[in-house]
């Protein structure tokens, strides 16, 4: 890399002023944040543009970033967030009464997407644009779309959720997926192919019964897979994590241990300059280039809504799957123009995500393009299908970058360069962009080869290892802690990073560390405990989230043995004599009924060419009361190749038919 040394954090070039209230955990979470990012912090006693505040509390400013512990207008805790969204429905025992998500992780979640919404409307008024708006923000809507996402659209609910312990719930349609037990403690293993299962097998030393016809299928295992589970826990009983950990390296296998953050530290997955005084830094590198670009915001680039406050920003989005995508979502619902580029025969893989039984029922056209998970996650953007190994593919490619203020992709380390995309080439052609590398690992970790799937880098980070019943450790296989974390930390790197940029016309690149990412969850110092929760189950049947301040009781511990037996009017009664909380334990798809979200609907309704109307699920913030609407579906393979490369690049036709020609542009009759 070129430039500077590396550093953590980005200097917030933005005349508007920041600044936030004290209340309650979201906003102080979103103060660390802002804080560790590298912004100046203010308090809201003093005249500032935008504020972020607690619940409804009343402050001067054209902006207002309301941020809640629970829902808004509801008083409450992170807790009932996690019970309320469908969340800790899916941890846990499937007798047990359900886990809520630890370390005030909603609360987390909350403060970030306050913070990523300060940053968009800091770009707003940098262009001089002035708006009167209050975005509503709360733990709950955060952790429902975070537990949403993982399951499409509404009418997409292929497998209904469910707690089931260490294992993903029929292993998620593959095997394995989830935790289990070795010599020392507990690895995450996840494949979503066979060749991930054969690696797996080669890992393990390729053990007898792992040879035999009934265990080479892993689709056929993950619909009757009790005596395969039995079979991989007694091979791997014989190997310690760390064992484990180097064999899946070298085989290319999905294997990662449950490792505590000091763990994690002590192995060197962590990259330099990350724990700073025994605290998580930002899980990103940033390498500021020498070259400087004076640059100007574009007018007119959003093929959204022109009112939205990231108009005048054009992101090229090279991602696949999750969380690389869900960057490229939250930028074009904030009115971003987003070109979402893929490869006309490797596509995102989210494009039949779920639909894999409808393989033999529908052709292969239609298949890739009725996946609401893919529907969801890029709504909003345009697309182009470019082949990046072709040569005039690849001038394609730079010619975008020199046109775009942010580039994001997810490939693994080292693929840029092999494509001609690296960082020398792309700051040649636009010494002013904004990098945005999301790896997995990250570039220079110890483990930068690992295969990345979520589950083994939250087991990495020391995420996982939080997710306990008591001292019993469960793990989340069901409810994805890295995709949608990562994708909230990169939200806010790249925004911070396009403010500097525009600041200074330094171009930036920032090598995101999913599994710091899911670290800085683990690590951050907490703000001193005020509430003592639990969940646990009513006498008259359910579960229900309760939460009293700690004066009442200590801790959860002395909550559970006060309210043991008691019935939910008795609860309810405890509650409002004694300034408590509480609320039901909801089912994932019981959700909607809630009363908490009765007021702004959690799905947004788009219009698709080839499945039709359906609801995706909706952005976590309200602007105004509402939810950011779907000006766009998302793009069909090869439809918008034309109208992409003539509005960005100024192509006439004829060089676009050119193009098409050679392969570098378009499907090339792939589904012919």
């Amino acid at each position: 890399m070129n430039g500077p040394e590396l550093t953590r954090r980005v200097p917030l070039r933005t005349a508007a002023r920041i600044g936030l209230s004290e209340g309650n955990r979201s906003v102080r979470y979103a103060r660390h944040w802002l804080a560790t990012l590298g912004g100046q912090v203010s308090d809201c006693a003093a005249a500032v543009d935008i504020a972020i505040v607690a619940n409804d509390k009343a402050v001067n400013a054209d902006c207002v970033i309301r941020l809640w512990d629970f829902q808004v207008g509801f008083p409450g805790s992170g807790i009932l967030a996690s019970a309320v969204s469908g969340a800790a429905s899916v941890i846990g025992h499937r007798d047990g009464p359900g886990i809520p998500l630890p370390a005030d992780m909603p609360e987390k979640w909350c403060g970030m997407y306050g913070v990523i919404l300060a940053l968009a409307e800091a770009w707003r008024r940098r262009n001089g644009a002035k708006q009167k708006i209050v975005y509503d923000v709360s733990a709950a809507d955060v952790a429902r779309v975070f537990s949403l996402q993982n399951s499409g659209g509404r009418e997409e609910m292929v497998r209904t959720w469910r707690r089931n312990g260490h294992l993903c719930i029929d292993h998620g349609g593959i095997f394995p997926m989830g935790f289990y037990p070795c010599k020392d403690g507990y690895v995450a293993l996840l494949g979503r192919s066979r060749r991930d299962w054969e690696n797996l097998r080669q890992a393990i030393g390729n053990p007898s019964w792992a040879r035999e016809e009934a265990y080479q299928d892993p689709f056929v295992l993950a619909r009757n897979s009790a005596q395969a589970d039995e079979l991989l826990e007694q091979t791997l009983a014989a190997f310690t994590r760390d064992e484990l950990l180097h064999r899946g390296l070298n085989k290319s296998a999905v294997i990662a241990p449950v490792y505590t953050q000091a763990e994690a530290e002590s192995r060197g997955v962590f990259r330099e300059q990350f724990i700073v005084d025994g605290v998580p830094e930002m899980p990103f590198q940033i390498y500021e280039h020498d070259t400087v670009k004076p640059v100007q915001a574009r007018s007119g680039t959003s093929v959204t809504s022109a009112d939205q406050p990231l108009v005048g920003l054009r992101c090229m989005e090279l991602c696949w799957v999750w969380s690389g995508p869900m960057i490229g979502q939250i930028l074009a619902d904030l009115g971003a123009d987003v070109i979402k580029v893929e490869a006309p025969r490797r596509f995102d893989l989210y494009r039949t995500r779920g639909l894999e039984h409808l393989s033999k029922k529908m052709d292969e056209k239609t298949r890739v393009e009725s996946s609401l998970y893919f529907h969801s996650l890029n709504r909003n953007k345009s697309g182009l299908t470019l082949d990046l190994k072709h040569p005039m593919g690849l001038d394609v490619a730079l010619r975008l970058a020199s046109e775009s203020d942010m580039l994001i992709e997810n490939f693994t380390v080292g693929t840029m360069e092999r494509l001609g995309l690296g960082g020398d080439a792309l700051f040649k052609a636009n010494p002013a962009l904004v990098q945005m590398s999301m790896s997995g690992p990250g570039r220079g970790s110890s483990v930068e080869t690992l295969r990345s799937y979520g589950l083994v880098l939250s087991a990495l980070g020391g995420a996982e290892d939080l997710v306990r019943n008591g001292e019993e450790f469960i793990g989340s296989p069901t409810f994805s802690l890295s995709d949608p974390n990562a994708a909230a930390f990169g939200a806010m790197g790249v925004l911070a990073g396009v403010l500097a940029t525009h600041g200074d016309g330094r171009g930036r690149t920032f090598d995101v560390s999913q599994i710091e990412a899911a670290a800085t969850l683990a690590g951050t110092p907490m703000p001193e405990v005020e509430t003592a929760s639990a969940i646990l189950m009513a006498d008259d049947g359910g579960y229900v989230a309760v939460s009293f301040p700690i004066s009442v009781y200590a801790d959860g511990p002395a909550l559970q043995r006060a309210l043991a037996g008691a019935s939910r009017a008795e609860i309810e009664a405890l509650c409002r004599r004694h300034g408590g909380y509480w609320s039901d334990l909801l089912e994932l798809e019981d959700t909607d009924g809630a009363p908490v979200f009765a007021d702004c609907y959690g799905w947004v309704s788009s219009k698709h060419a080839v499945t039709g109307n359906e609801e995706l699920v909706a952005a976590p913030w309200r602007a105004n009361g509402q939810r950011p609407e779907v000006h766009k579906a998302a793009p069909i393979l090869g439809d918008e190749d034309d109208n992409v490369l003539a509005r960005v690049l100024s192509l006439p036709a004829q060089a676009i038919d050119s193009l098409k020609r050679s392969g570098a542009v378009g499907l090339a009759g792939y589904f012919d």
